[in-house]
């Protein structure tokens, strides 16, 4: 009886994938490969060809373990402190920023904010640090992610 592998989190495919004999079952490592290609983001990205920087089980407003979405405003996301709790599985993660998505964002948004929010933000009355925090508030939100926390044996 095959595994029906379309059932299975981003999590469990990766611990398969991790953990399967390669020689023995080579068409399900394929089939394992080409789930994961389809679930993660522009279904590109091969869990081993992936470079150093990704964290395979990183998500974006969602639980890298039961993959839950976790509201931005909710009391989860916004708790003092990196480790955080999933309020679906209880399973705890941590925030992080990723410093290569706020190197490719501060220049598109530097003059974004130069040439057209902070104008607007003049002209309707308001001080021009405002177009500053509105900017951000948006790298801020497009740079943070939720990972598993690390064991100390993996790192």
């Amino acid at each position: 009886m095959e595994p029906d592998y379309s059932g299975y989190t981003i999590a469990e495919l990766e611990d398969a994938l991790a953990n399967i004999d390669r020689e023995a079952f080579p068409d399900r490592v394929e089939r394992i490969k080409d789930e994961l290609n389809l679930r993660h983001p522009l279904g590109k990205n091969n869990p081993e060809t992936l470079d150093d920087n990704f964290e395979s089980n990183e998500q974006f407003f969602r639980c890298p373990s039961c993959e839950e979405k976790i509201g931005f405003f909710s009391k989860t996301a916004n708790k003092w402190g990196k480790r955080k709790v999933c309020p679906h599985c209880n399973s705890p993660f941590e925030t992080m920023f990723k410093l290569k998505v706020f190197a490719i964002a501060f220049i598109p948004a530097l003059i974004i904010n130069l040439f057209v929010l902070r104008p607007l933000v003049v002209s309707l009355g308001f001080n021009g640090a405002f177009s500053t925090g509105i900017l951000c508030g948006i790298i801020t939100i497009l740079t943070m992610r939720y990972r598993k926390i690390r064991s100390p044996n993996t790192a």
